[in-house]
């Protein structure tokens, strides 16, 4: 084969395998779509924390999103809004920061519920990430809400009578724990009380002891709040005599 024959071929070779090598290449599967909040098809509000509401407590939330090749939000995490470690703050600055970080769950659960139109990348779908915030604005004109959530309430109480056992239930020797579901008012009075787990036979008398619990009034940001929560009950059966 003459020179320049050579010469050709080889070039045509490394053409080819130049081509073939970019063919190959593999688009980006996932892009940085900065602030999403305007190119959602979908952008459900998220739940104000009562605690949060009520305190006044507000601001911006920014939550990391990642949106798949249909347009649903696959991963969402909130962006820290604590500014300052915990030993810097005050105790005010750290129960107003306490107050704040629970937005930041709120705003996930709203981001998970976003939709967006699929992104094309050279007519191929892609992921997205980026950014969704949302403004939590505290309704001056609204009512506040004014309950909130105690947990267990059990150590909390100033006056917190036994129950009697029934004696319905020494026939069949019932026991174990029976918890009740309590709702306190402002001034720290049971005003209900509903068993929601236990023996059938130990409920009521759990319940009449609930209604009989006194507590401290509970203030949220100066202002008394009704609370509801579980105290737990636990009977034991009577010794059989001998």
């Amino acid at each position: 084969m003459k020179p320049k024959y050579l010469t050709l071929s080889l070039f045509f070779t490394v053409c080819l395998f130049v081509l073939n090598s970019a063919a190959q290449v593999v688009a980006p599967k996932i892009i940085n779509g900065g602030v999403l909040n305007g190119k959602a098809v979908s952008l459900p509000k998220p739940q104000y924390p009562d605690e949060a509401r009520v305190a006044k407590i507000g601001g911006a939330v920014a939550v990391q999103v990642t949106i798949d090749e249909g347009g649903n939000v696959i991963e969402a995490k909130a962006i820290p809004t604590r500014t300052a470690p915990k030993e810097h703050l005050t105790v005010e600055e750290e129960d107003q920061a306490r107050l704040k970080e629970l937005l930041e769950p709120a705003a996930e659960d709203a981001a998970r519920q976003a939709q967006f139109s699929p992104t094309l990348l050279n007519g191929t779908p892609v992921k997205v990430t980026g950014q969704i915030v949302y403004n939590f604005l505290a309704d001056n004109d609204k009512a506040p809400p004014k309950m909130i959530s105690g947990g267990i309430l059990n150590g909390k109480a100033i006056s917190l009578p036994h129950p009697e056992y029934p004696q319905a239930a020494a026939a069949v020797r019932a026991s174990g724990a029976v918890s009740v579901q309590v709702t306190i008012d402002e001034n720290g009075n049971v005003i209900s009380a509903a068993a929601a787990s236990g023996h059938p036979l130990l409920r009521a008398a759990a319940e009449s002891a609930a209604r009989e619990a006194k507590f401290s009034p509970t203030l949220l940001s100066g202002n008394p709040v009704k609370v509801s929560g579980i105290l737990t009950y636990n009977f034991a059966a009577p010794k059989k005599e001998q």
